[in-house]
């Protein structure tokens, strides 16, 4: 299976703790900076072809991690032009470069569990696609999903009443079907083009998705107290 791997973000909300000139993709974790614990985990699973979509200080990722060699594995990287578009505008720009019917799709920024890759692999055989999910008490940051038993019902991004304490996390297995809708999607009320509607909409015409739950360690590091418990997971101190 492919992988593409979202690293276009600007970062904006930790650019106080991580600088104007350093993607938040290459925000150091130890001795690593965070795409690259997502390119290992990937490695760990045996996926080894990856597209990584770049966008602000793309040459400093793309200097880095080159096509992959040195870390085992083979990446192609799209760029989007406009990383305000979006994420759904992020994931149409790898359409030339996937070759498969599913795909993995993965945050760049995100840290978690490498066992997650695995869960949500050897569920995708069952569905159409499959969407990793964590439970939170506050979920008024994130996409949040309804489910009926483990199949995704509704998707609903910072919604104000919440239908449950499920919210998405930074992976999914995504059909090849996903592009097709996203060039018929409308900006939402924040002018962006949102992966949740895409995904609604397929599930809308009948895809079957799945969800795993993540039960171990999971964040989106958005500030700089995330920044600090994603930096404490790694080091074996959480």
């Amino acid at each position: 299976m492919q992988a593409v791997i979202l690293a276009a973000g600007l970062g904006t909300r930790l650019r106080p703790v991580i600088g104007e000139d350093t993607p938040k993709v290459m925000t150091k974790m130890g001795n690593k900076p965070l795409l690259q614990y997502a390119v290992e985990n990937l490695k760990k699973n045996a996926i080894e072809d990856m597209v990584i979509v770049v966008h602000h200080k793309k040459e400093q990722i793309m200097d880095y991690f080159g096509d992959g060699t040195r870390f085992g594995v083979k990446i192609q990287y799209a760029f989007q032009e406009n990383p305000k578009g979006g994420t759904a505008d992020a994931v149409r720009h790898a359409k030339g470069k996937i070759k498969e019917d599913k795909f993995l799709l993965v945050y760049g920024d995100n840290i978690f569990d490498v066992d997650t890759i695995d869960k949500i692999l050897k569920e995708q055989s069952k569905h159409d696609g499959v969407i990793a999910l964590k439970k939170m008490e506050d979920v008024s940051k994130f996409g949040v999903v309804e489910v009926k038993g483990n199949r995704v019902i509704r998707i609903v991004e910072k919604p104000e009443s919440p239908a449950s304490n499920l919210v998405l996390t930074g992976l999914f297995v995504l059909p090849s079907g996903v592009f097709d809708v996203i060039e018929k999607l409308k900006p939402s009320k924040r002018n962006e083009l949102e992966l949740t509607d895409a995904i609604q909409m397929l599930i809308d015409d009948g895809y079957d998705f799945g969800s795993v739950t993540v039960e171990g360690f999971w964040t989106d590091p958005r500030d700089a107290k995330e920044l600090e418990l994603a930096k404490q997971f790694i080091s074996g101190n959480l």
